[in-house]
């Protein structure tokens, strides 16, 4: 064959893709040929060879490579680039080249490729844009593409894309440091952070503005060189064990500035942890609390004194308890003593009253029987001496009244300090019972009655609410009570008044009232009547005098019933009410 004829073969042979076609079509060569025809397949054995290599060149080049077309359909993508994509090129291949970014991205990046055909072809557009390749590592490229035109029709863009994403990252790593540094700078707090291995690397500049040291004085461990001896060896300890953990602490210790005096300060650690939970750092941050140290260190010595003081009042009132039990004691039995033989002499004094009532009547009788001549001095004599030995009776009778009262005066004095001391240290047990009130109550009125018919020339009258229930109390201490304020209103009342005791249910308590008429207490002496040896002046009417205690014995038993005593004064009324809960 000719080299005419070869090439005329070639042609008319149906075009080939010459990247795709095989050295096989060198089998359709005769045996015997021409040395033109040996030529041309060895030349098309090595063009082909060239292509493969390029395409493998092409394939293999370490960058992302793509070519597109006019409406930015991917007409090709080296195998490199598509692997670095996290893609087969197959599946790129005809598919949109906004796909592979982010969607906030894809409207400047399709202004970027329509202003390319607007522009001269030997322009070459670049710009960073963020990809969404879910495969793939690559974040960020910076694509650069030009147009390339194949001859007068079918332009072509071509676009490399260069990885940036370590340059991104690094760029807002430096932006988010130095963000940081200016925000913690600014913070009002002192802060700290460390490197991977627990060693201080930054402070903030109210740290540095506290400690007044520069900044590479407190790099590492030389921040520990301002701690207080004893608290260094204390915050290793914590913050070594923390590190081990991973985990947070908190710690107060003493920091001294260079030329000032040592401040408290609260200091917290936080690890930090990448999204795969890998250790970063420990951030810190501390608070001067020297202020709120010494406000507590105030308040504690504060607590310790007033602890003391309380200590001591206690101690001053055991003391005064066990003086007032002793003197009680002490006094009560010359008293009792004295009592008795008030009691002796009353009995020596009316026998001796009897005596002389019976002389006196003989007396009488022998001077019916007598002289009748007698004369008048004799008689004047004998009334005289009469007259004079009543009078002193009378006077006798008054001292002994006298003597009696202030005896009996006393010792209920002492037998009240006693009650309140036992009541003050809750050694007086309760002896509980039930209680029917009508009856109860009829037989207190009653004893009162018969016991004090000298003093008491009131009328008592009985208010009792009709089928009241039985109530749970102590009757001894009730009785005591009512005693009190019976005759506290027998003191006030006037001679023949009424005093009226009155019992009521109300919700589920029961209330007792002792109501007297004559004397009203002035609103000002209200809140003050129950305190310990208060008396209101001028306002004993009948001069019969008191302990100053009744009233606070009836509070405390009041309360140690598990009740409340109250009282209201106007008009010349006074109302004592006692209200007690029906059972315990």
């Amino acid at each position: 064959m000719s080299l005419n004829q070869s090439f005329n073969w070639y042609q008319t042979r149906k075009k080939q893709n010459l990247v795709s076609s095989k050295s096989a079509s060198l089998e359709l060569v005769r045996k015997t040929t021409p040395n033109l025809d040996i030529y041309t397949a060895e030349s098309f054995r090595r063009t082909q060879e060239e292509l493969d290599w390029y395409r493998t060149l092409y394939d293999q080049t370490p960058g992302i490579y793509l070519t597109l077309d006019t409406t930015g359909i991917i007409l090709s993508v080296n195998q490199f680039g598509a692997n670095c994509l996290g893609y087969a090129p197959r599946d790129l291949i005809e598919k949109s080249i906004l796909n592979i970014f982010a969607d906030f991205e894809r409207e400047r990046l399709s202004e970027i490729l329509t202003t390319l055909f607007n522009n001269s072809p030997e322009e070459v557009k670049n710009s960073e844009f963020r990809l969404n390749c879910p495969d793939s590592k690559i974040i960020w490229v910076k694509v650069k593409a030009r147009i390339l035109v194949d001859g007068e029709e079918n332009p072509r863009i071509l676009m490399v894309c260069e990885d940036i994403t370590a340059y991104k990252l690094d760029q807002n790593s430096t932006q988010s440091d130095s963000y940081f540094r200016e925000l913690a700078d600014s913070a009002p707090v002192m802060l700290w952070m460390t490197d991977d291995l627990g060693v201080r690397n930054f402070f903030n500049s109210s740290w540095l503005k506290l400690t007044r040291r520069k900044f590479e004085q407190e790099l590492g461990d030389g921040w520990l060189d301002n701690l207080y001896p004893d608290d260094k060896n204390l915050y290793l300890e914590i913050y070594e064990k923390a590190f081990q953990e991973k985990e947070k602490f908190q710690i107060q210790y003493r920091l001294k500035p260079t030329d000032g005096d040592y401040r408290w300060i609260s200091d917290t650690g936080v690890p930090r942890f990448d999204e795969n939970g890998n250790f970063i750092d420990y951030i810190g941050c501390c608070i001067d609390i020297t202020e709120c140290k010494k406000a507590e260190i105030a308040v504690r010595e504060s607590k310790k004194a007033a602890q003391a003081q309380l200590e001591e009042m206690q101690s001053l009132n055991r003391l005064k308890d066990e003086f007032l039990s002793t003197v009680s004691h002490e006094l009560r039995t010359p008293l009792t003593n004295m009592k008795m033989a008030i009691q002796m002499l009353d009995i020596g004094l009316r026998k001796e009253q009897q005596g002389f009532c019976e002389t006196s009547d003989s007396a009488n009788n022998c001077k019916t029987n007598s002289n009748n001549n007698s004369n008048n001095n004799s008689n004047n004599n004998s009334n005289n001496n009469s007259n004079n030995n009543s009078n002193n009776n009378q006077k006798i009778s008054r001292y002994f009244q006298i003597l009696n009262n202030e005896c009996e005066r006393e010792i209920n004095l002492i037998n009240n300090f006693l009650d309140l001391q036992r009541l003050d240290t809750n050694a007086k047990p309760l002896v509980l019972e039930n209680i029917e009130v009508f009856k109860w109550l009829e037989g207190v009125v009653k004893l009162y009655n018969t016991r004090n018919r000298n003093c008491c020339r009131q009328k008592l009258k009985l208010a009792i609410q009709p089928s009241l229930p039985t109530i749970v109390c102590d009757p001894f201490s009730l009785e005591r009570i009512l005693v009190e304020l019976l005759t506290n209103a027998c003191k006030f009342s006037p001679t023949d008044g009424e005093i009226i005791i009155k019992a009521q249910l109300i919700s589920d308590n029961i209330q007792f009232q002792v109501i007297n008429t004559g004397v009203e207490i002035p609103s000002s002496e209200l809140p003050l009547i129950f305190e310990k040896f208060y008396r209101i002046p001028s306002n004993d009417p009948w001069k019969q005098g008191g302990t100053g205690l009744g009233l606070a014995l009836v509070q405390k038993l009041a309360k140690h019933l598990g009740g409340t005593i109250e009282v209201e004064s106007s008009c010349n009324r006074t109302c004592f009410s006692l209200q007690l809960p029906r059972s315990r």
